[in-house]
């Protein structure tokens, strides 16, 4: 596997449709990993204080970047394929306001996940 990695839950369809806005499936530089079917890798970042509940990890040339640090990472990295692409990675990742916004993202992604009958990842 490479070093260079964004995790991320799977069964969220927000995440899911971010990361697949993103363009980072056609990286080989870049492996996207599901959170729920990793459990050693999001129990070393939980133990390090980086729930995957609260936000995606992004490691990039062994830089982590953490929730709202991820999303702008993917901003900046990602390849997305059109304009649609392009401006959810500016809203969510890039955009002045991202930062303040990410708290709100993260508890609209546990509604939903609620919503939908999904558990949370971390304990």
């Amino acid at each position: 596997m490479t070093e260079n990695y964004v995790l991320y839950d799977g069964a969220c369809p927000a995440c899911s449709r971010y990361i697949g806005a993103s363009g980072l499936a056609g990286n080989r530089d870049i492996a996207l990993i599901d959170a729920r079917t990793h459990r050693a890798l999001v129990a070393e970042h939980a133990k390090a204080g980086r729930l995957l509940d609260d936000g995606m990890v992004v490691v990039i040339d062994g830089v982590i970047h953490y929730g709202a640090d991820a999303t702008r990472k993917i901003g900046e990295i990602g390849r997305p394929a059109g304009p649609a692409q392009r401006i959810l990675l500016w809203v969510v990742g890039k955009a002045p306001w991202a930062n303040a916004l990410y708290p709100a993202l993260a508890a609209g992604r546990r509604g939903l996940l609620r919503l939908l009958g999904r558990s949370l990842i971390d304990p």
